[in-house]
């Protein structure tokens, strides 16, 4: 949230991160705009710099009694409507598979933070604790709320939510690329609590040519000990056999200034590739007819080489025990089939304004939005859906689909294609004129 700018009652400028370099100046300046703030109109209340629809988002002065204290707090069911870079966005879990959560996975906190409950144990040394896989009781219904735990795929998705890479402007057209998404994902990792720990204490990004990030990872590999857990994040370009059995997994740039060896378990490398078929569909490919990306979530064991003869002395060995792949478009927007790429990428070329509702830990049986296209004149956005096979199981699920958008939206309230039948791709609704 660093440099994030608030307007006061009254046009004073206001920094967020007072809360962390100067909490007394914080708490003085809340208090004193306190009560103006209350009784102001809407468009003079304190707010950030978010619009919605060209108005302002206010936002609500609160005060603690318990610890007689100040804060500032996003306004009741328009968390939603901020920018996605805004430390007050709230995404609406109902778009998403973040429905899936029950309420104590994910914690929002009044200053846009969140605290997660993930399945692994973030401990510095020895084995990730184990996970308590006790089944919660049957659902009454299908999509209802049942996962208790967030897995890597789960943190995964809501590190690229948090830095609002699931969402498309025409005027992010050339400045997508993936050392700035990376970028983005490290300042996410600043507003995301696991364990009582910071993901950004444990999040190394790979990229090429970024020698920061190269520097943040010996650096963290020395903090945290000899042997300790932590977090890389990056885009997949190869995943080898080794002459041991297992495997080599390299990332993009890792070779640039991170001087890191990265092994892949054979066990842990055929469960990535059965739970992520796209992602290793994609790598199986040669990186040149690859029309898409490989991105790797790893939670690692690292050790520096001490060995002092060794001519990799001071590098870095780090071995995968869990993880989570995701395949993205050349624009950064995560896609699960090709059908899904080939709208994504429609949907850029033709300069539109949406976004990519992303699964987390959902069953199939949950229905949410392929996509969300945000410049239509409906304002909660108008929902899309790619019908991409034939088999019967899915038909049936197909009909589920089409009963509930027509119960939600109206029958021809949301578009679809039905990519099974050969025929061209629909038109896309109508944006609003700007």
């Amino acid at each position: 949230m660093t440099g994030t700018v608030i307007i006061l009652p009254g046009g004073e400028r206001f920094q967020l991160e007072w809360r962390r370099t100067d909490p007394e100046r914080w708490e003085r300046r809340l208090k004193a705009k306190y009560d103006e703030s209350r009784s102001a109109e809407r468009s003079d209340k304190a707010r950030c710099l978010c619009q919605h629809r060209g108005a302002v988002l206010p936002l609500q002065i609160r005060y603690r009694a318990d610890s007689h204290s100040y804060h500032l707090a996003v306004w009741p069911n328009e968390g939603s409507l901020h920018e996605k870079t805004c430390p007050f966005y709230k995404p609406d879990p109902e778009k998403s598979g973040r429905a899936s959560y029950v309420n104590s996975v994910i914690r929002e906190g009044e200053d846009g933070d969140v605290a997660v409950t993930l399945s692994i144990g973030l401990r510095r040394k020895g084995l990730p604790r184990p996970v308590d896989d006790t089944p919660l009781p049957a659902s009454d219904r299908p999509g209802q709320a049942r996962q208790r735990r967030m897995t890597p795929l789960g943190l995964l998705h809501l590190l690229w939510e948090r830095a609002g890479l699931t969402e498309w402007r025409p005027q992010f057209a050339g400045h997508r690329t993936s050392t700035v998404a990376l970028g983005r994902i490290a300042s996410a990792g600043t507003r995301i609590r696991a364990q009582g720990r910071l993901i950004s204490d444990l999040l190394c990004p790979v990229a090429p040519g970024h020698e920061k990030f190269g520097r943040r990872l010996h650096a963290v590999v020395r903090t945290e000990g000899p042997e300790n857990h932590l977090f890389l994040i990056g885009f997949v370009e190869t995943l080898e056999p080794d002459p041991r059995g297992n495997f080599t997994m390299a990332l993009s740039g890792q070779r640039d200034g991170y001087r890191c060896f990265l092994t892949v378990p054979a066990a842990e490398r055929n469960r990535l590739a059965r739970s992520h078929q796209l992602a290793a569909a994609t790598l199986a490919l040669p990186e040149a007819a690859r029309q898409a990306h490989v991105v790797a979530l790893l939670y690692v064991t690292a050790r520096n080489i001490l060995a002092p003869n060794s001519r990799w002395r001071g590098w870095i060995q780090a071995e995968v025990r869990t993880g989570a792949l995701m395949t993205v478009s050349r624009s950064m927007l995560p896609f699960e089939s090709s059908h899904e790429l080939a709208v994504a990428d429609a949907l850029v070329a033709a300069g539109r304004a949406f976004e990519k509702p992303l699964r987390f830990d959902a069953e199939r049986d949950l229905v949410f939005p392929d996509f969300i296209l945000q410049d239509t004149a409906r304002n909660d956005g108008y929902p899309m859906e790619v019908f991409g096979r034939t088999d019967e199981a899915y038909a049936t699920r197909r009909a589920e689909k089409e009963n509930y958008y027509d119960a939600t939206f109206g029958a021809g309230g949301w578009w679809s294609w039905d990519a099974t039948t050969g025929s061209r791709m629909p038109p896309f609704p109508s944006g609003r004129l700007r």
